[in-house]
């Protein structure tokens, strides 16, 4: 399989954004604890876009051992992921233009790669974080103390460590468990909804006002958050609720606007064509039967209702005679 490393990468305003506010918020302790702003320097530079990246790698992996696409897309980076045109599933096999590659449950995998791989990152900065400490683990907690920080070595490092290991938290819960678009968990709520058998405008409306009351809901918890200081939650909530309230805004346009199959999402193969596809809620193999025998039974009533009611050879020949005598 292509190397998902070697996918071109691209980074979107908004983690640019999230740097600058932790980078500006941090000076207030210039003077007084200056590796406090190293510290968020690392974790919010090279720490939070390494753990971006993989993220995106996992979508992009699963897809090509799902799909086999060979075609290389442009990651773009944001703070909770990022964008990757990569699932294959509106793309068709050359020379074979009518095969739909990739189904809703595709799909779904697709969306879990990329928030799982937050699970061994986790996993790895805690193990950083266990051998700084000669495999003492019993101080680790997510609360910061700037004293710790500029102690020695050891207290830098630890906290760097535990910090990271909250940041893959965030970004997995983010990801995955706030159900709105464009967040892999609404992406999942979408494509669950679809395999219920949910209509596609009805499954793009109800996306697109979960999203936007998920959008209000983290904008008034960052706002809350921040009147006991700027802190990495508070950041990626108010980022967060603004790019799913723009992206939110584009999907109702595309809605009202009669556009639906053109949006990124909604627009793919694998969404338009899943009626013809197997339902969670489909018939067993007896009923189906038991309909298709129904349905057949009711095409030979009708037919036989439509013979006695056209004229017959006989009463055609009869009708021209009578005419011939007039």
């Amino acid at each position: 399989l292509p190397c998902p490393c070697c996918t071109p990468v691209k980074m979107h305003v908004t983690l640019l954004l999230l740097f600058s506010f932790a980078f500006s918020a941090s000076l207030r302790f210039i003077t007084t604890f200056p590796l406090y702003t190293v510290l968020v320097i690392v974790l919010y530079g090279p720490i939070l876009v390494l753990s971006v990246l993989v993220h995106e790698w996992g979508h992009l992996w699963m897809s090509r051992r799902l799909l086999g696409r060979e075609r290389t897309n442009p990651i773009i980076l944001w703070p909770l992921g990022g964008y990757t045109f990569c699932d294959g599933l509106s793309a068709s096999t050359p020379g074979d233009e009518e095969r739909v590659r990739g189904d809703l449950k595709d799909d779904i995998k697709i969306a879990l790669a990329g928030p799982f791989t937050h699970v061994p990152m986790f996993i790895f900065w805690f193990a950083m974080y266990a051998a700084i400490n000669n495999g003492d683990v019993s101080d680790f907690t997510f609360r910061n103390y700037l004293t710790v920080i500029s102690n020695d070595y050891q207290g830098f490092f630890s906290t760097l460590f535990k910090q990271a290991c909250l940041l893959n938290i965030l970004l997995l819960w983010f990801n995955l468990f706030v159900p709105s678009y464009p967040l892999d968990g609404g992406r999942l709520m979408t494509s669950s909804m679809l395999l219920m058998g949910v209509a596609l405008n009805k499954a793009a409306l109800l996306t697109c006002v979960i999203s936007i009351i998920v959008s209000a809901a983290l904008f008034a918890y960052s706002i809350a958050s921040f009147v006991d200081g700027v802190g990495i939650t508070g950041i990626l909530a108010i980022l967060t609720a603004l790019f799913v309230s723009a992206e939110s805004y584009r999907l109702y346009l595309s809605i009202v606007g009669g556009k639906l199959r053109e949006h990124p999402l909604f627009g793919r193969d694998c969404y338009i064509y899943r009626d013809a596809r197997s339902s969670i809620f489909q018939l067993s193999t007896a009923a189906r039967n038991v309909a298709g025998g129904a349905d057949r039974r009711g095409e030979e009533l009708d037919q036989s209702v439509n013979m006695t009611m056209l004229p017959t050879e006989t009463d055609n020949d009869q009708v021209t005679q009578v005419t011939d005598m007039d």
